[in-house]
């Protein structure tokens, strides 16, 4: 959502969360002029109650080149 535009004002009051703010980026132009002006707001829905504290403390997932080979769910 267009963040100058809009202030998702709907969206807070159904409960959803602001996650982030994006940066001023955008398409290039022929001319290699930057033209994304706008940052656009990212709101999410929580599915549980402590959303915030889980993402917190939650684990990055590992992966590396022996988890990729291990091929048992197959």
């Amino acid at each position: 959502m267009d963040g100058q535009r809009f202030a998702g004002t709907c969206y807070r009051v159904a409960t959803w969360m602001l996650a982030v703010q994006t940066q001023v980026r955008g398409r290039m132009d022929r001319y290699h002029q930057a033209d994304g002006s706008a940052r656009k707001l990212l709101f999410v829905y929580p599915l549980c109650r402590d959303v915030q504290q889980r993402l917190r403390e939650a684990q990055p997932p590992c992966f590396s080149e022996a988890e990729a080979d291990n091929t048992d769910w197959a």
